[in-house]
């Protein structure tokens, strides 16, 4: 009994600490010269999805995202959690640091993608 609360505060400590990490990376990223900033990777996460499904980004497969979101929504709807829900506030935590970093991580993807979509754009001379 004491084993799984030892384990549920190891992974609840690193995914907060995992999710304040990619956090500030994502920002730092968004406010470097020249990069796209939050609101143009935000609107970008459609055409993205859109090409990783259509294999034409080969930035990310289609099997890998497809996994991916398969893997979060199930940790998410599923009754088995590492921090049972029913407990206030902490029990969610684990929910929302797992989602808050699938879609910290689509966000970064999508600027990557907008550098991409750029370079291959025709250019206007």
């Amino acid at each position: 009994m004491g084993r799984g609360k030892g384990r549920a505060a190891r992974v609840r400590g690193l995914d907060g600490a995992a999710v304040a990490r990619s956090a500030w990376g994502l920002y730092r990223e968004t406010r470097r010269p020249g990069a796209p900033g939050l609101g143009a990777r935000t609107l970008a996460l459609p055409r993205l999805l859109r090409d990783v499904l259509a294999g034409r980004y080969p930035g990310v497969g289609p099997g890998k995202l497809a996994a991916l979101t398969v893997a979060v929504g199930v940790y998410l709807l599923s009754p088995v959690d590492a921090v049972p829900d029913f407990l206030p506030l902490i029990g969610w935590g684990d929910d929302t640091a797992l989602l808050l970093w699938f879609l910290m991580g689509l966000t970064r993807e999508s600027g990557r993608y907008l550098e991409w979509a750029g370079d291959r754009s025709p250019r206007n001379d």
